[in-house]
């Protein structure tokens, strides 16, 4: 597919070209493999640079209504140790800088304060609250907005529901982390309520955040902004099939989330595993890619884009830090000339590879070199996201054993306004697998939603099938 780069001459889009030794991207050692910064024994706080992506972030904070963070909630069953819960957060905090950092403008530069104090006045309240108040009580702490000058930026809210019954509130703003470092969090807090921690990250987030602005300085960041301008020149926002009312152009306000969920059959499982395993490829992959067939099958377009997070915790055996390490990318396909299913699943391996190698850079500056205002935004609109599956009983997080007769598990919180109209996130394990769609329920009714999940499921089995059948 030929089109036209924003400077305004013509190539052919990078949509089935895989990374060779010559032009791929520098090898990325990962948030553990960085240079470590001097950290002088001193006292007071400690002033590092953020990262291109809390810049990206901090940029359009002023515009929003609500801090935007990570908020996950625990029910805790059983006798609970408050004074010994405040200890292990304050164990966990020292382990993570950005547990104990605000963030300020400094010479021009958004700046990472650390604090040096050993007892940092730690956010961990309790409040005593009837059952039916507890929904509200969750609400008003998403709402409640962070002192980021200050500092933290994360904090934990007990509700006692009753005796031997607490509902634990963890509110993390999106500026140090994402749904991964959530999990992280719960993980070593609940360690170190039992008495046992990992041992301490080598790398904290400022020397990620150094290693990155150093790669950028020295140029390793020019051919990704131009790899990515090259990439989305001439691409077009996904057309999703809402059947409640549209919105009304920029204005829109989202509705609330909803999530459905819906298993995919044993057989099936079975069918894509080894689809990924013909194609040298993921389960991921296959799944993105009937994704984006269904969305071409409902739209009618041949030039299909979805976001894609591509998180990134740190290299195997080392301990992981807390931190926002969650990019994502815009995977764009290209379906015109009736490729077959196989040859779509061979085109996504190939750009995946190439997105995911330039990835090292967040789009909001390569979105303000575009023609088009706001169209990275838009390309993100609709987003693909392919994980592991939880163990049985639910999700990671809510899994993790606190010792004693204390119990854990998810509690459900009510759903707050869309991050975007549509989201679809496939879980699998090899064996079992099933997947949410995430919808803003202003746009998409629950039948609708329904009819995509039999869709999907659908697209999944003729991709897995019929490899040599042509897509039209």
């Amino acid at each position: 597919m030929t089109t036209v780069l924003e400077d305004g001459s013509r190539a052919r889009a990078p949509l089935a070209a895989a990374p060779g030794p010559a032009r791929g991207a520098d090898p990325d050692p990962g948030p553990g493999g960085v240079p470590l910064l001097p950290r002088p024994a001193v006292r007071g706080p400690r002033h590092f640079a953020a990262s291109p992506s809390q810049e990206a972030l901090w940029s359009g904070l002023a515009d929003r209504t609500a801090p935007p963070v990570v908020l996950g909630a625990l029910r805790l069953t059983g006798r609970l140790d408050v004074p010994a819960l405040a200890a292990a957060w304050r164990t966990v905090s020292n382990r993570h800088e950005t547990l104990r950092s605000g963030y300020r403008m400094h010479g021009g530069v958004l700046t990472q304060v650390v604090s040096g104090e050993p007892q940092w006045p730690l956010p961990v309240s309790l409040a005593e609250v009837l059952p039916s108040q507890v929904a509200k009580a969750i609400a008003a702490e998403r709402e409640l907005a962070f002192d980021l000058a200050r500092g933290p930026l994360a904090r934990l809210r007990l509700l006692r529901r009753g005796p031997g019954d607490h509902v634990a509130v963890f509110v993390l703003h999106h500026l140090i982390a994402d749904s991964a470092a959530l999990e992280l969090l719960v993980a070593e807090l609940a360690a170190a309520y039992r008495g046992v921690l990992p041992d301490r990250p080598a790398a904290q987030y400022a020397d990620v955040a150094a290693w990155q602005r150093q790669r950028s300085a020295e140029g390793h960041d020019a051919e990704s902004t131009r790899y990515w301008r090259r990439r989305l020149s001439g691409a077009e926002p996904a057309v999703l099939p809402w059947d409640l009312a549209p919105p009304g152009g920029a204005e829109h306000t989202a509705g609330i989330a909803r999530t459905l969920s819906f298993p995919l059959p044993p057989e099936l499982v079975a069918k894509i595993a080894e689809a990924a395993r013909r194609h040298g490829t993921s389960v991921q992959v296959v799944g993105l890619t009937a994704f984006q067939l269904l969305l071409a099958c409902w739209s009618g377009q041949r030039d299909v884009c979805v976001r894609v997070p591509v998180p990134e915790r740190g290299r195997a055996g080392e301990p992981p830090m807390l931190a926002r390490l969650s990019e994502a990318v815009v995977q764009r396909t290209d379906l015109t000339g009736t490729p077959s299913f196989g040859e779509v699943v061979d085109q996504v391996r190939l750009t995946s590879a190439w997105d995911f190698a330039h990835h090292g850079i967040p789009l909001e500056p390569v979105a303000a070199q575009m023609r088009r205002p706001g169209l990275v935004e838009q390309l993100g609109h609709v987003q693909f996201g392919g994980v592991d599956a939880p163990p049985a009983g639910g999700s990671r997080w809510g899994a993790v054993p606190w010792g004693g007769r204390l119990r854990a598990e998810p509690f459900a919180i009510c759903p707050g306004p869309a991050a975007r109209p549509l989201a679809l996130l496939l879980r699998h394990d090899g064996q079992t697998a099933r997947f949410a769609v995430t919808f803003d329920s202003a746009l998409f009714s629950e039948a609708r939603i329904r009819q995509l999940g039999a869709d999907y499921t659908g697209m999944l089995t003729d991709v897995a099938d019929h490899p040599r059948e042509r897509f039209r």
